[in-house]
């Protein structure tokens, strides 16, 4: 049997405990030098800096760069993106295999022998006999 080791305090206590800790927080950054107060303010800038400087593409620790890939982490747009692919693979197949059928169907079911479309000369015979 597993234990919960969550803490099931009321909302009240929580909201409590919060500022009672929001208090102390804002009651020792009063006591902050200002030496102190500066080394804050320079490294914040520094961050801030470094973080603008490496928005255009970002290399993830594994070597990956993440704004190439950043679609990728759109699960919805992926899977849309494979489905789409699928689709115009299968449009395009479909295609391709009702062309052929289309026209073996033409040979299977014509009176003529299936020579006599190979045949060049008998072509123009052909022509001939269907446009009277």
């Amino acid at each position: 049997m597993s234990t919960d080791n969550t803490n099931h305090q009321n909302p009240e206590q929580l909201e409590a405990q919060a500022k009672q800790i929001a208090g102390l927080l804002d009651d020792r950054a009063q006591r902050l030098s200002m030496r102190t107060l500066k080394q804050l303010e320079d490294g914040r800038a520094r961050a801030v800096k470094a973080h603008q400087q490496n928005a255009g593409v970002s290399v993830n620790t594994d070597g990956t760069l993440s704004q190439w890939v950043a679609w990728v982490d759109h699960h919805r747009l992926a899977f849309a993106g494979i489905v789409l692919a699928a689709m115009i693979a299968s449009f395009v197949m479909m295609q391709n295999f009702q062309t052929s059928e289309t026209s073996d169907a033409f040979l299977l079911g014509a009176d003529l022998p299936p020579e006599a479309f190979v045949d060049r000369g008998f072509e123009p015979s052909l022509n001939r006999h269907t446009n009277i």
